[in-house]
C-alpha cells in the first residue's frame, strides 16, 4: 500500500497561542498534494517545513474564518513570483469561497493578485454529505457546529486506501460520529480543557464522546494555552507545527 504522509504546517489557533502557526495540514501522496485549510501564517509553516507552494495541488477550506483560509492570498503571491507556478491549483470549500477569496486578494494585493493568472484556478463548492472527487482524493463535507458560522463544515478525505478526517472548528455534534467511522485517523479541534464553547471543542467534552468515535486515531489540533497548561492530564496526540506522519 502507497504511504500517505501528513504534515501539521499549522496546529494552532486564530491567536496562534503557545506561538503555533494557524490550520494547515498537508496530505501528500505519489499523485499529489492535499491542503487541508490555510492558514494566513501558511508560508512561514512552509518554510519551516522546508516545504514549497508547488507541492500544493488542492486546498480543501472548513470554513470562512481567516485562520482557516487567509494564507491563500499570500499562497497566490509566492506561487506567481517565487515558484513561477504553471499548473493548475483547486480550491474547494464551502459557498461563498471564491468571492470571499477574490475579496481578500484585491484588500490585501490590490492590482497585484487581480490580474490573470498563468495558471488556471478551478474553485468548486462542497455540498454536505455529498462526496465530492477530486484527481487523486475524494471529500465528503459534514455539517460543523461553530457558533453562527452556518457554512463551516469538517472533511471526510479518501485518498486511496486511506481514510483522514478533519473537524475543523466545531463543537460536539453528532455529525463527528459519521465523521470518524472507519478512518485512519481524526484530526479533531480541541481549544480547551474543560470549558465547553458554542464553537469549538473541550477535551473534556471529547473525552466523553470518545467511545463513539470509530477511528484508529486520533490527533489534538487548534489548541489553546488551557490545553498547554494541562497537557499532563490529556491521553490523546497533541499535534505541533513541524509534526510529520506516515500512514
Amino acid at each position: 500500500m502507497e504511504p500517505l504522509k501528513l504534515t501539521f504546517i499549522g496546529s494552532g489557533d486564530a491567536f496562534s497561542s503557545g506561538g503555533r502557526l494557524q490550520s494547515a495540514v498537508l496530505l501528500e501522496s505519489h499523485q499529489g498534494g492535499l491542503l487541508l485549510d490555510c492558514g494566513a501564517t501558511l508560508l512561514a509553516g512552509l518554510q519551516c517545513c522546508r516545504l514549497n507552494s508547488e507541492q500544493i495541488d488542492a486546498i480543501a477550506i472548513s470554513h470562512l474564518h481567516g485562520d482557516h483560509f487567509g494564507g491563500i492570498p499570500f499562497l497566490l503571491l509566492d506561487a506567481l513570483f517565487v515558484q513561477k507556478r504553471q499548473k493548475i491549483l483547486h480550491i474547494i470549500g464551502p459557498p461563498g469561497l471564491e468571492q470571499r477569496v477574490r475579496d481578500l486578494c484585491h484588500c490585501l494585493y490590490p492590482g497585484a493578485l487581480d490580474k490573470t493568472f498563468p495558471f488556471e484556478i478551478n474553485y468548486r463548492q462542497l455540498d454536505l454529505q455529498q462526496p465530492s472527487p477530486g484527481t487523486f482524493f475524494t471529500i465528503t463535507p459534514f455539517a460543523a457546529s461553530h457558533g453562527q458560522h452556518a457554512a463551516a463544515c469538517s472533511l471526510r478525505v479518501e485518498i486511496g486506501e486511506r481514510v483522514i478526517s478533519y473537524t475543523g472548528d466545531t463543537e460536539w455534534t453528532r455529525n463527528l460520529i459519521a465523521l470518524a467511522r472507519g478512518t485512519d485517523l481524526l484530526i479533531c479541534e480541541c481549544c480547551n480543557f474543560n470549558k465547553p464553547s458554542p464553537a469549538h471543542l473541550d477535551y473534556q467534552t471529547l473525552k466523553q464522546h470518545l467511545f463513539e468515535l470509530e477511528t484508529a486515531r486520533i490527533i489534538l489540533t487548534h489548541t489553546g494555552p488551557s490545553i498547554d497548561d494541562n497537557r499532563q492530564h490529556i491521553e490523546l496526540e497533541i499535534a505541533h507545527d513541524g509534526l510529520q506522519l506516515l500512514l
